[in-house]
């Protein structure tokens, strides 16, 4: 068992090829702007290993001016603890070495997002486990002709058609010049829609990830006269590929790039042999965005979270130190670890605070 921040392990435990979203470039990205700490706890087993990659966040003080208590763990989107090898590990020892791990280095909380397909839950306590929304999917595999006739609608059909009679034209960017390009879209995107702070990355973290993930990144640009309108940013490993960050210049959205873009995104992603494009879901079931995406493609996958207490002393006075700090407040119910919840004050307008995760 080891718990690794060291360079060559992390790489060879968990390669960008088995997930992008565990890898330590990712990772070291999330700690630069975002300031959290990247640990991957690993565990050797008959026939492969374990790899369960994972944010350390210091928990709050309960009194002001104490030391904090301990720390509380998230990980990054759709990945959860994931198996490299054949054959099935065994629950009781990932638990066992896990929890020993935790109790260690005074773990209060657990939380984590679960890949859809590659996390091994049964490796996690069943009680902690809770569906959290439908996501839309693609399946890459069914062919060129077949994503156009089979998974997108006839209206998804009909707008792309209109970009491209509307003279928009898609291309990968391969320039800093192009990542700037979607850096400058993304703005103004998040401005309009009053995202809160976190939201708002720099045009750093766009050429960071541009420059160090290589492959297993990519931005897809739809431009009108040789101007950026509109632009996705996809992260992929060998088999999945995640939507995850979008872009519009509204003076342009009748003319449909998004549709443009991202069904140029499905065709180059199927011919370098991947499986599946997640487009996520919405913030609330069934809403704009979730109908937006669900037109390029009908097959729905039931995203999964995972919470835990590992301290319930500490959890429990935490908890109590935030009512007292935000009187007349109760914690929003869904939100993890309590004692993180956005206060009413804090919280964006265009936001709803279920969906303002740790």
């Amino acid at each position: 068992m080891l718990t690794t921040r060291d360079e060559a392990a992390w790489r060879e435990a968990l390669p960008a090829s088995a997930s992008v979203l565990g890898s330590l470039e990712y990772v070291r990205l999330e700690e630069h702007f975002h300031g959290r700490i990247g640990r991957l706890f690993v565990l050797e087993v008959p026939g492969g290993r374990i790899a369960y990659p994972m944010f350390l966040r210091p928990v709050p003080p309960v009194l002001p001016h104490a030391a904090a208590p301990g720390w509380d763990t998230s990980t990054p989107e759709y990945t959860g603890p994931l198996y490299l090898g054949e054959g099935q590990p065994d629950p009781a020892a990932f638990r066992q070495a896990f929890e020993a791990w935790c109790e260690d280095e005074g773990i209060v909380a657990e939380f984590a997002h679960l890949n859809p397909w590659k996390a091994r839950t049964a490796l996690l306590p069943g009680q902690g486990l809770a569906p959290d929304r439908e996501l839309v999917y693609i399946d890459l595999t069914q062919g060129e002709d077949a994503l156009w006739r089979g998974s997108l609608s006839a209206n998804a059909r009909r707008q792309t058609r209109h970009a491209w009679d509307a003279d928009i034209e898609v291309r990968r960017a391969t320039s800093e010049a192009d990542v700037l390009a979607f850096h400058r879209l993304h703005q103004a995107t998040m401005d309009r829609r009053e995202a809160l702070a976190r939201y708002h990355l720099p045009a750093a973290y766009f050429l960071e990830l541009h420059r160090t993930l290589g492959e297993h990144a990519f931005i897809m640009l739809a431009e009108h006269g040789g101007v950026a309108v509109a632009g996705g940013l996809y992260l992929q490993d060998d088999t999945d590929v995640f939507w995850h960050l979008s872009a519009l210049d509204l003076d342009h959205a009748q003319d449909h790039p998004v549709h443009a873009y991202h069904f140029e995104a499905m065709r180059l992603c199927a011919r370098t042999g991947r499986k599946r494009l997640l487009c996520g879901g919405g913030y609330q079931p069934g809403d704009g965005i979730f109908r937006f995406k669900a037109g390029f493609s009908p097959l729905r996958v039931t995203f999964n979270v995972y919470r835990r207490v590992h301290d319930t002393a500490t959890y429990g006075s935490l908890l109590e130190a935030w009512c007292r700090e935000h009187p007349g407040q109760n914690p929003a119910g869904d939100y993890f670890p309590s004692y993180r919840a956005v206060p009413l004050e804090e919280v964006s307008a265009g936001l709803p605070r279920s969906i303002i995760s740790s």
